[in-house]
């Protein structure tokens, strides 16, 4: 009843928040974005939640306690039960209680906030983050700050930070907190990330799954009672038992919480005035009542046509990325996924019959909803990704198991719907091969085009064959492969998908590595602390060889300390924080009985590794300048990168104009291969939990920019506080001179099949991509691209001129979206020295 009484409320200051943003002027795009009145005004209503600086775009978002309460609540009754049962019933308790609400004129409900501008929080998943939002005034207000610090504390010793810290001395966290070598540990960043087998719900629903965990209980029984009795194979039985039935509690936590929306809106579309709608208010009547019956329905029962599905699929989505634990990602392969449902509707209207231009709404409306879901990760994580919500990646296109095109229908309409609603997320990740058709590849360039940055392009025969050959997963299972987050492919079936970032993800920096190479392991230019192992004085270096073997003892040290937080920190998720009903989804835990953290069924080791580029930049010039024209000694590099260059104004030059990466010169790329293949080497040393050797995945995500203060001065001529190598194999901005051949020609000295993905920025330019012309000299390039191997590519497609106009004004220009490295953001939200290096990035010229 309260639900209902503030929507009356809540409608009057909804409709004038759009009243005051009607008369926003968009550059972009004249008009309001979408192809339908309802997609115009769900767009002047979204509720973005994107940060910048850390801090959230839209003063209105706050963070509730809702969810921390609930969650609370329930442990607290649960005391003594199996950890297992205990996070099922804390998820049973969130969504019988949760408040929840239906926006006007919506077609997918649902939302994990308590209400439309407040984030939850996760005191499980980390202290440091929770207490950190709790005591800021801008993101919590003061009415509800008492409770939420003692909710924190509460948790406190049982979340996953105090579960881990005891396997640290104090040196190895005040080393790896900083955010200089590697990625703030997992139990500390609260930042995480899955990828749930949204198959298996479409096909079975979650009675289906239900039914499933009863029949393997049922089995396990028999055996527990059969005679004789077996203690070594019926012991582990009883574990299992525990997984199964938190399943069930979890599968009908789901049902229950869809099922409220499903009578909510039945009581909104019986007892409201709804003359408001854009639709009129016997079509919304109508259209909410449908809404009812999918949320009756859905995700309880297989999908039928393509409302059921996209109903379902957020649904879960919700859960598994937002209210069971906080989970970063969308990752599927969307086209793929959802094609059996589209044609239902769309082209054979055996179920919940629609027009193509009704099914390209509701892709709208499904863009607009992410753009709504907002996240209280951790300050470390909001402030090195401005401009996002979250990284919300979805993918399409690709090659069936044959090797045949798989693009169909739906890819168009997923790209033409990008095309007319112009958000930045969900971004779009493609897997690019010569045999997709044209009209699928022409409407990815025409995207591309219109300067989104997205889609971004994987070579599709390079990562297909690395999934069967390196990560040994059958080829119909990798054929499915989707994007994990920005970069990184997995499987998207039903079976053995990636469930924490724990698996895969994070980062080893290696331009901060090299720094510390100069340095004897010591960081004089942020932490002012020992932070790598004692690798020698290096002004007292008399070969090349002596620098490079101490740089490669630092990314030795980096490698082993941020694969030791990964480990440490997947132990304790399986022990205390799991996550059954992300568990129940997927195949291979249902098979086993065990949860999904324990599952290892298709490893998927890998992380981020960004600056090789400028460790490549650093040494090239160190051993042309020191040790080829001996024009300085080691000990003058050393002083003048303390000194940040001043005083070494002339060095600094000659540095600068050292060769460079991005160039197609042998002498540094040689180098470069040489970093890059060294890098490799260190992460397949390593074993992790999922007894695999990780791959590297150079890219910077948004860090170049917001990690910019934590690396010094690089010998390569960059200053402390310059913005840092964006991508995993670009140029540095501005130093590659001799055109985009060149560019390929030095990135192709990368040894792609060791890596599980490498971030390739591109600018290109505006008149050429939006020419009479356009579409075939990007042929051609991608072409070329694609027959050097090279793994991956992204462009940004923007005027100099409205970049700089963006600056001067940025309330005229809140549409511009630009790439900027690892997702799609507004300009207008990105820090200055971002907006300046995208400006700064070289516009190759195509012809």
């Amino acid at each position: 009843i309260s639900t209902l009484l503030n929507r009356e409320a809540l409608k009057v200051s909804y409709w004038k928040e759009v009243k005051m943003q009607k008369n926003v002027a968009l550059n972009i795009c004249e008009e309001t974005p979408g192809s339908t009145g309802r997609v115009q005004f769900l767009y002047d209503r979204c509720r973005w939640k994107h940060v910048a600086g850390g801090m959230y775009m839209r003063p209105e978002v706050k963070v509730g306690i809702a969810r921390a309460r609930l969650l609370t609540e329930a442990y607290k009754e649960t005391r003594g039960e199996s950890e297992m049962i205990r996070r099922a019933k804390g998820l049973d308790h969130i969504l019988e209680n949760y408040p929840i609400f239906i926006n006007d004129d919506e077609l997918i409900v649902g939302d994990a906030g308590e209400n439309p501008d407040t984030l939850a929080i996760f005191p499980e998943m980390g202290f440091f983050p929770t207490i950190d939002i709790v005591e800021d005034p801008e993101l919590m207000n003061d009415d509800i700050r008492d409770e939420a610090r003692d909710i924190a504390e509460w948790w406190k010793p049982m979340g996953l930070q105090d579960k881990c810290m005891p396997y640290y001395d104090p040196h190895e966290i005040d080393i790896s907190t900083p955010w200089t070598i590697v990625d703030v540990p997992p139990f500390v960043a609260n930042y995480m990330s899955v990828c749930p087998a949204y198959m298996s719900v479409l096909e079975d629903g979650l009675l289906g799954r239900i039914k499933t965990c009863e029949e393997n209980i049922a089995k396990a029984f028999v055996k527990l009672r059969a005679y004789p009795w077996n203690g070594p194979e019926n012991m582990p039985l009883m574990d299992k038992i525990d997984v199964w039935r938190s399943m069930i509690v979890a599968d009908k936590a789901v049902i229950k919480w869809a099922r409220r929306y499903s009578r909510l809106a039945k009581i909104i579309a019986e007892n409201f005035d709804l003359s408001d709608s854009v639709l009129g208010a016997e079509k919304r009547k109508n259209e909410l009542l449908e809404i009812s019956d999918i949320c009756q329905r859905m995700p309880a029962e297989p999908a039928k046509g393509f409302k059921d599905a996209m109903q379902s699929k957020w649904f879960v989505y919700l859960v598994c990325h937002s209210l069971e634990r906080y989970s970063s990602g969308y990752a599927h392969l969307e086209d793929r996924l959802m094609w059996p449902y589209y044609k239902a509707s769309v082209i054979d209207s055996t179920a919940q019959p629609m027009t193509r231009e009704d099914a390209i709404e509701l892709i709208e409306c499904e863009r607009l909803k992410v753009g709504e879901r907002g996240v209280a990760k951790g300050r470390a994580h909001r402030e090195g990704q401005p401009g996002a919500n979250d990284l919300h990646i979805i993918t399409l296109g690709g090659l069936d198991e044959h090797g045949n095109d798989a693009c169909n229908d739906l890819t168009d309409a997923i790209l033409e719907a990008s095309l007319s609603v112009r958000t930045p997320e969900p971004s779009l990740g493609f897997r690019y091969s010569p045999k997709i058709n044209e009209k699928t590849r022409r409407l990815v360039f025409e995207n591309i085009a219109q300067g989104f940055g997205f889609p971004s392009i994987k070579h599709e025969e390079k990562n297909t064959r690395q999934m069967i050959e390196h990560y040994k997963v059958p080829p119909d299972e990798a054929a499915h492969w989707a994007l994990v987050l920005c970069m990184a492919p997995g499987v998207g079936k039903r079976r053995g998908l990636q469930k924490t970032r724990t698996e895969g993800g994070g980062l080893i920096w290696i331009d901060k590595c090299c720094e510390l190479a100069f340095y004897d392991g010591f960081d004089y230019s942020f932490a002012n602390i020992q932070t790598g192992p004692k690798t020698g004085d290096a002004t007292k270096f008399k070969t090349f060889e002596e620098l490079f073997a101490a740089f490669e003892k630092q990314v030795e040290f980096a490698t082993a300390l941020h694969y030791r937080h990964k480990d440490v920190t997947r132990r304790a998720e399986i022990k205390f924080i799991e996550s059954p009903f992300v568990a129940s989804l997927d195949d291979a835990c249902m098979d086993d009985g065990v949860g999904a953290f324990v599952d290892k069924t298709y490893p998927n080791p890998w992380n981020n590794t960004p600056g090789e580029q400028a460790a490549a930049d650093s040494l090239a010039a160190v051993k042309k300048l020191v040790f080829d024209d001996k024009k300085y000694t080691m000990e003058d590099v050393v002083n003048a990168m303390k000194a940040d260059f001043k005083g070494y104004e002339e060095m600094r030059k000659d540095m600068l104009a050292a060769p460079k990466w991005g160039n197609d010169d042998p002498y540094v790329d040689e180098i470069g291969g040489r970093v890059f293949t060294m890098v490799a080497d260190k992460l397949l040393e390593q074993t992790t939990y999922s007894g695999m050797h990780p791959l590297g995945n150079p890219q910077t995500v948004s860090t170049f920019a917001t990690r910019a203060p934590r690396v010094g001065a690089l010998p390569f001529g960059r200053s402390h506080g310059e913005v840092l190598h964006d991508g995993g194999s670009s140029p540095y901005v501005g130093l590659d001179k001799k055109g985009p051949t060149a560019v390929l020609k030095s990135v192709a000295h990368i040894p792609f099949d060791r890596y599980k993905g490498v971030q390739f920025n591109q600018r290109l330019p505006v008149s050429v991509m939006r020419g009479d012309k356009g579409f075939q000299i990007w042929t051609a390039y991608m072409k070329a691209w694609h027959d050097l191997n090279i793994d991956h590519v992204q462009f940004n497609v923007v005027d100099t001129k409205d970049m700089i106009e963006a600056q001067k004004e940025p309330e005229k220009w809140q549409s511009l979206i630009v790439r900027i490295a690892g997702y799609s953001a507004r300009f207008v939200s990105l820090p200055k020295n971002a907006q300046d290096a995208i400006i700064a990035r070289t516009e190759q010229p195509l012809s």
